[in-house]
């Protein structure tokens, strides 16, 4: 968890980290790219900048009952308002990851399973309310 917090502190503030990864994102996810079509990036990016962090610090926080820190995220992002579908989060996740490789400086494996270990139990949570 420690090791994802601190990859993310020294690259989330670099310019081209968030627009680099909707690139990744939608070359991995093509189907995902119309859902953005209206969609201001600047304001995007401190969303999703925002929504990372809250993945990062998810399995540190009791998850067990709601609301817990991303009820809201997974309500916006489910059935009843965006409906993102559960097979989005493999392509986001993976898409993150190799913005990670390409701008973490200090990047090796074991970040690399951090980020992926970290993410986990939040991306599962979202998958289970798509």
């Amino acid at each position: 968890m420690v090791a994802a917090r601190s990859s993310f502190e020294r690259i989330a503030s670099l310019q081209n980290f968030f627009p680099e990864f909707y690139q990744r994102f939608f070359a991995r996810c093509p189907e995902a790219r119309p859902m953005f079509a209206k969609t201001n990036f600047e304001h995007q990016h401190r969303l999703l900048k925002h929504a990372i962090s809250l993945l990062l610090i998810f399995p540190g926080h009791a998850t067990d009952r709601e609301p817990n820190l991303l009820t809201r995220v997974a309500a916006r992002h489910g059935q009843t308002d965006l409906r993102i579908p559960a097979e989005m989060y493999a392509p986001f996740v993976e898409a993150l990851i190799d913005n990670v490789r390409q701008f973490d400086p200090e990047v090796t494996a074991d970040v690399e399973a951090a980020w992926r270990a970290t993410l986990a139990p939040g991306v599962d949570y979202m998958r289970s309310k798509s």
